[in-house]
């Protein structure tokens, strides 16, 4: 009993550790404003960045690249998969570093707009490779590459280790 207690005294203050808090006000000209802040912003960012793009350029790029999609292809169906499964993730994990950069510092909120093209694209992406309209996979792959230059032109170094 003693040992279960002090664990869970331990671990509470660790609970609080990938929490945001977020503060919404009103200004007198009626706009709203929301200030928020994420501990670890851009480790996060630089986290879920990451791994958006790596699934992405595993997943979706190189079996692009390689022909698997093409009709004939043989495993066509489970590479279809496993892209729309990863360009499922990538849309989560962007979406989640977009929350994170416009909770830091005006170094990555000036990645919003990027951010926010490649969200668009891979949001319409996914359902896209659903149904077998492969047309917008390398615009796609395009706008994750700005994302990534305009985060090195900003101080965040992303590399993908795998190309």
């Amino acid at each position: 009993m003693l040992a279960a207690l002090l664990a869970a005294v331990a671990v509470a203050p660790l609970a609080a550790c990938g929490s945001t808090s977020t503060t919404t006000t009103t200004t007198a000209s009626g706009q709203v404003q929301v200030s928020c802040h994420v501990p670890l912003a851009r480790t996060k960012f630089v986290l879920h960045t990451g791994i958006a793009v790596g699934a992405f350029h595993r997943y979706v790029i190189k079996p692009y690249r390689a022909g698997a999609f093409k009709q004939g292809a043989p495993d066509r169906r489970k590479a279809l998969l496993k892209a729309g499964a990863s360009a499922l993730l990538a849309y989560h994990e962007l979406k989640v570093a977009a929350h994170d950069a416009n909770c830091d510092g005006p170094a990555l909120k000036k990645l919003a707009h990027p951010l926010s093209e490649a969200l668009t694209a891979l949001s319409s992406l996914r359902s896209a490779i659903g149904t077998g309209n492969l047309a917008g996979i390398a615009g796609a792959g395009a706008l994750l590459d700005t994302v990534i230059a305009k985060a090195s032109a900003n101080g965040v170094q992303l590399k993908d280790v795998n190309r």
